[in-house]
């Protein structure tokens, strides 16, 4: 175990392997599907809205197939971004999970371990995302 000199009480570091992934790539895993989940609604909605001559008269009627493709679009934009940022957290699972002993349940328990907390918490978030 890495032992950190600066606490003084002689404890291993809670971040043994902070260093193993950089702090971009564990935020991207964490936040990389969200986003795009936020981003496919809101673009999403202002592109159907901004289409449909329903919602908004002044404009000619948009075709129903230029509707679909735009919203098409969007949607696997955005899937692919979540599935983008569902690999980056695989990774930093892969290369943090052995930073400290214990398994899975033990990692939501002990503050030991945040990057591979984070990691773990990245990989959850992208495929809750990615269902949703």
């Amino acid at each position: 175990m890495v032992r950190n000199t600066e606490m003084g009480s002689g404890n291993s570091h809670p971040l043994p392997q902070r260093d193993a992934i950089s702090l971009s790539s564990l935020w991207f895993g964490i936040l990389g599907a969200p986003i795009a989940w936020i981003g496919l609604e809101l673009v999403s909605y202002i592109t159907s809205t901004a289409l449909c001559p329903v919602d908004n008269p002044a404009i000619a009627a948009a075709p129903i197939a230029t509707i679909g493709r735009a919203l098409l679009t969007i949607n696997v934009l955005a899937g692919l971004l979540a599935l983008v940022a569902a690999g980056v957290a695989v990774s930093n699972w892969r290369k943090t999970r052995h930073e400290m002993s214990g398994s899975a349940h033990r990692l939501l328990e002990a503050g030991e371990g945040r990057t591979r907390f984070l990691a773990m918490f990245g990989l959850l978030t992208s495929i809750g995302f990615l269902i949703a």
